[in-house]
């Protein structure tokens, strides 16, 4: 026996479909302030077979039992394996340089995911939001 125990199939039938959409846009109306601002949507879903392992029991030269494989615990795998899932992020930021070595920064950040099947983890729907201010000084 090899020390890796395989699928009872030599190969799992994994598919995975995501599309991402981006759009990016930035400006610069003065000589010291920037704006940028970005928008994706990911679109997901994948999907495998169950696997199916043997039983697989290791005892000692003495009968002594050290580790043990059971396939009941892969039981429905392929189920909470399953990924089905939008999300909508939103990043927006603005920079003014305030000297030339010396600029403030604002950013906001969104995000909004939506599970449509529950992953290892369970359900994982939720909204999230960021805002940061920072000041940057080069040397």
């Amino acid at each position: 026996m090899s020390g890796q125990v395989r699928s009872v199939k030599d190969e799992l039938d994994w598919e995975s479909k995501v599309h991402v959409f981006y759009v990016n846009l930035s400006a610069s109306p003065l000589p010291r302030l920037d704006f940028s601002g970005t928008l994706s949507y990911t679109v997901a879903e994948g999907e495998m077979d169950s696997p199916s392992f043997p039983a697989i029991r290791v005892t000692t030269g003495g009968g002594r039992w050290t580790a043990a494989y059971y396939p009941e615990l892969m039981h429905n795998a392929d189920e909470y394996s399953d990924l089905d899932y939008q999300a909508l992020e939103l990043e927006l930021e603005a920079t003014y340089q305030i000297l030339d070595n010396l600029s403030f920064t604002l950013n906001y950040w969104y995000s909004d995911f939506d599970d449509d099947e529950e992953y290892v983890y369970g359900d994982l729907d939720g909204e999230a939001y960021v805002f940061t201010g920072f000041i940057t000084y080069r040397f």
